[in-house]
């Protein structure tokens, strides 16, 4: 297999302008098309082009007239929304810097960024946001807190009234390509976050590669349903895309009302983490079983699977195509509602999707398109592509970026997209660069015959056993949360003799089956011992095992009594495990494991 291996080369790479250049043509040009859609009560409301570029102008002025000037930090502070997209808009218009933070973050994780990124102004979402910031304003340089929900943003437009146009263009027009457009801090698996600092022309050449990669696939006629945090550069990189290719943007409310958004907005684009999609499968298929047609569902899954992998390598046989033609009449249609009944292209990162997930949406008419790359590359750095797609893998690498596998199996990066570097710190910036330029992701990985990238572990995840075998926990633990009851599952072994688990279960799909076996209500802590549940993870376990030898094979595993908590750090905002909290905070449960055995 080939150990390097580069992108075509991008038209006119040359050109990339600051973030805002297309999006201002747009203004000009189609001054009244739909660029976004809030939701307002039971319905979602467009809004023209015009009138959020003219918010994001006015925004800009009132950051003027507070006192923020060009390089200076700005904090973001809110959940999914359009002010968000409109205030990072009116930051990088100012000629400033903006600081996203998650709306969950600690006033311990709040005090840092704003410490570290000497953030002169912080935009919030709600009160409760801004009592948190301002409980350490004693030991930050910002000099301001602005609510969204409080009038901050009227304030902002009162401002900016005494601020004239010629000054918002001198502004605008003084932005350079290689000017930082915001430092994102990484939320990070093991200790403080680094702030990775990325450049108009880290981002705006991003999107370019993913137009390229595309094609003329998504255009103006496209929805796209926004529900991940904004704070997350796949979020963000999905709008910035979105915003140049002219793509409406429907903003999702939460989480919880994401399945009801869904039918409203009916999207045909949405960006997503593995689990979303792990969640509609195991969510579908324990309906199916409640309702008696288990094995009806299952033989659906089995054929869609199968038929996109006939599909994938030429031709689906009569037979394959005879029970697809029945189950898309019976079945199929249904699952696709579940993303609203539109859904076309679906596009997936920030951990691994897997062969037969894909496949299975596929099978359905739902195309996931799963890439990779990190906050550090902007982030894509490969992805499946309308010509060239291949479920398991993280696809091919995009223009001109350069891939290669080092002796140790870790993948490195160059291209325009990859940060200049961590915020004030020059050490984690060496560490992360070899001598030639080329930057360590940390990442085992591998590249086929046609080009295309599998990502297998996180280098320091690697589990290494007392016997000297190498086990990477990640494809284990995505098949240990096919199984419904299974949120989330962390491998480990580590210098042990042999391989355990942790196990977590979906509180959903806990009530589901503890009604469906006739227990009383009771919580996971009441069945952790239970051999019922323990026979119901065992299953999973097996299952997992059977991809890996004896020595890579799970041999014991612990029900945990609750799941991984973002209050308990031992997860970030968009679900990763953080796997060194999680083994400090279950450390005693680990050992116990071990010395039982």
């Amino acid at each position: 297999m080939p150990t390097n291996i580069s992108g075509p080369t991008l038209p006119a790479a040359a050109d990339v302008q600051p973030l805002l250049a297309s999006i201002g043509r747009q203004a000009t040009t189609s001054p009244q098309r739909p660029m976004v859609s809030v939701r307002v009560g039971d319905a979602f409301v467009d809004r023209s082009t015009a009138d959020v570029w003219d918010r994001v102008k006015g925004l800009a002025k009132g950051l003027i007239a507070t006192g923020v000037e060009p390089g200076d930090r700005v904090g973001l502070m809110s959940a999914t929304r359009v002010e968000w997209v409109e205030l990072d808009m009116a930051i990088n218009m100012a000629g400033a810097v903006t600081v996203p933070i998650y709306e969950t973050s600690s006033v311990d994780q709040i005090g840092w960024i704003l410490a570290d990124s000497e953030a002169v102004l912080l935009f919030v979402e709600t009160d409760d946001m801004s009592t948190a910031a301002k409980s350490v304003e004693s030991t930050v340089a910002c000099r301001e807190v602005l609510a969204i929900e409080a009038g901050g943003l009227d304030q902002m437009f009162e401002r900016g009234d005494e601020v004239s146009d010629e000054t918002l263009k001198q502004r605008v027009d003084a932005i350079l390509v290689d000017d930082i457009a915001t430092i994102i801090y990484t939320s990070g698996t093991t200790g403080r976050p680094k702030g990775c600092v990325l450049t108009h022309h880290n981002l705006a050449v991003n999107v370019e590669q993913v137009v390229d990669a595309l094609g003329g696939a998504i255009d103006s006629s496209d929805t796209a349903l926004l529900f991940l945090p904004l704070a997350h550069v796949l979020t963000k990189t999905t709008a910035l895309f979105c915003l140049a290719q002219g793509v409406r943007i429907a903003f999702g409310t939460s989480m919880a009302n994401l399945p009801e958004e869904f039918s409203m907005v009916r999207p045909t684009l949405i960006a997503a983490v593995p689990r979303v999609f792990e969640k509609v499968f195991n969510k579908a298929q324990h309906t199916a079983e409640a309702g008696g047609k288990g094995r009806i569902f299952d033989r659906a899954a089995s054929v869609a699977i199968r038929w996109s992998r006939q599909c994938a390598a030429g031709q689906p046989s009569q037979t394959t195509k005879a029970e697809h033609w029945l189950f898309d009449r019976l079945v199929y249609g249904k699952l696709a509602d579940a993303f609203g009944g539109e859904l076309r292209m679906a596009f997936s990162g920030g951990g691994p999707l897997g062969e037969r997930l894909t496949s299975f949406f596929d099978g359905i008419g739902v195309r996931i398109y799963e890439g990779y790359g990190l906050t550090e590359t902007s982030p894509l750095v490969t992805i499946n592509r309308t010509d060239a797609w291949q479920p398991g893998s993280v696809g091919q690498v995009v223009a001109d970026t350069s891939v290669r596998i080092d002796p140790d199996g870790e993948l490195l990066v160059k291209g325009p997209q990859v940060f200049t570097g961590y915020w004030h710190n020059e050490q984690a910036t060496a560490e992360v660069f070899d001598d030639d330029g080329w930057f360590h992701t940390g990442d085992i990985g591998t590249i086929d015959d046609d080009g295309f990238v599998r990502i297998t572990g996180r280098k320091k995840e690697l589990i290494v056993t007392a016997a000297g075998k190498n086990v990477a926990p990640a494809p284990l633990e995505d098949r240990l949360r096919a199984h419904v009851l299974v949120s989330q599952a962390i491998v480990l072994g580590d210098a042990e003799p042999f391989i355990s688990a942790l196990v977590t279960i979906d509180d959903e799909a806990f009530a589901d089956w503890v009604r469906d076996h006739d227990h009383q209500a009771a919580t996971v802590a009441d069945f952790v011992d239970s051999e019922q549940l323990r026979q119901e993870i065992q299953e999973a376990i097996d299952q997992a095992n059977a991809s890996v030898s004896r020595a890579e094979s799970i041999r014991e595993f612990v029900i945990l009594p609750v799941d991984f908590s973002l209050d308990r750090n031992e997860i970030t905002p968009t679900l990763k495990v953080r796997r060194a909290v999680v083994v400090e905070n279950y450390r005693t449960t680990i050992q116990t494991i071990y010395t039982k055995s």
